[in-house]
């Protein structure tokens, strides 16, 4: 691999890292946030959303906004939007204003989300995009670690987001630094089948299956990162750094199964591993509801974050053979918008629940949900067993 290839691949892993830094952070700097603002625990809902709506329309304008400037170029306007939004955060005078920079924010992360995805599924093999996936959980990770840190030392939440902002503009200057560096996107198609109108994919029993998998497996990994920290400092009475080491340990197992699955033998089965993991999330939820002991909470949290690593980026890879070629754009497109969705209303939910019956009802709703999960996922199997169109 030349140098400049290198470089590419090494700010390809750190953009992952930025997209994962403010995604998992507000976990921790919401008990803080809620006091500040005088908020209920709901309250965390609209901000999912906004930040939803954010990155659907940054996904779906991506190509036409690759087609007048450079992948560099999308890069470090991204980075800097997102530290100008995170900064915004910070100085909000209200809850109000915050939550409208969560579109800013948003648009942000989807962005850089699109751009080096783009870039990766041209460029790079498919165990190197497994690994370059892997590494959103570092920044994931390393988000609430930061967070813990800050508001353990007695300093605000405030500081917090303040310290990302450096990083996205530290970012931001790297990516327009190499800019020139960046090749094109390059976008073929399949000249052997005429690309499915969307409502011809809508139609499969399998896609709307499938649709509803990505909806709930998402929301339950985000309503886990989101709401574990208030549901063991403010349910259960354990210390903020402890707290916020459990949810830096969600985020790292999630990043840890990511880059070991890249590492399994060339037969390992996706199907299998999927199931498995599915499984034992969901017995790291209940071992979760039980509240045994706060280092059995602890290492169940970490079990479910390890658990669910792989399931979105095997999800992904087996779509082609799910639904055929000619479905393929299309169902991937319908996918990546349904994970969105599921990212804000299930994590909304639980604040729902959180401000109406308590804190500890939140693993009983994501409990439901991989129990869902599992169905939901075991029909997929029988439906894919139709021939593709």
């Amino acid at each position: 691999m030349s140098r400049p290839s290198q470089l590419l691949l090494i700010l390809s892993f750190v953009g992952f890292i930025a997209l994962g830094l403010p995604d998992a952070v507000i976990g921790v700097a919401w008990p803080e946030l809620r006091a500040d603002f005088g908020l209920r625990q709901d309250a965390l809902g609209p901000l999912f959303i906004t930040v939803t709506v954010g990155s659907v329309m940054a996904s779906t304008a991506t190509g036409v906004i690759l087609s007048r400037i450079g992948i560099g170029e999308l890069l470090a306007f991204s980075c800097a939007l997102t530290a100008v939004a995170l900064f915004g955060y910070s100085i909000a005078p209200s809850w109000i204003v915050l939550v409208s920079l969560g579109l800013l924010t948003g648009f942000g992360a989807g962005a850089i989300d699109a751009a080096i995805n783009t870039h990766a599924a041209t460029r790079y093999s498919a165990r190197l995009v497994n690994v370059l996936h892997a590494f959103y959980g570092v920044g994931a990770a390393a988000g609430p670690a930061l967070m813990t840190a800050v508001l353990a030392t007695g300093r605000s939440w405030q500081l917090g987001y303040r310290i990302i902002v450096a990083i996205e503009i530290v970012l931001a200057v790297a990516f327009i630094l190499s800019r020139r560096q960046w090749p094109p996107p390059v976008v073929s198609y399949e000249e052997h089948a005429r690309p499915a109108k969307l409502l011809e994919t809508l139609r499969l029993g399998k896609v709307q299956l499938s649709l509803l998998v990505f909806l709930v497996y998402t929301g339950c990994e985000s309503a886990a990162g989101a709401w574990v920290f208030s549901l063991l400092h403010e349910a259960r009475d354990i210390p903020t750094a402890s707290a916020g080491a459990a949810v830096t340990l969600y985020w790292g197992g999630l990043f840890a199964s990511r880059l070991g699955y890249a590492f399994l033998p060339a037969n390992a089965e996706p199907d299998s591993i999927v199931k498995l993991c599915m499984i034992a999330a969901l017995l790291g939820v209940v071992t979760l509801l039980l509240s045994l002991h706060p280092l059995a909470d602890t290492a169940a949290i970490a079990l479910m974050g390890f658990a669910a690593g792989p399931i979105f980026p095997c999800l992904i890879a087996a779509t082609p053979a799910r639904v055929g070629p000619r479905h393929t754009a299309n169902t991937v497109g319908l996918q990546i918008s349904m994970g969105a969705m599921g990212l804000a209303a299930l994590p909304a939910v639980c604040g729902l629940v959180a401000a109406r019956w308590g804190l500890e009802l939140i693993p009983l709703v994501l409990c439901v949900g991989w129990a869902v999960l599992i169905v939901a996922y075991f029909a997929l199997r029988r439906a894919q067993l139709a021939p593709a169109l």
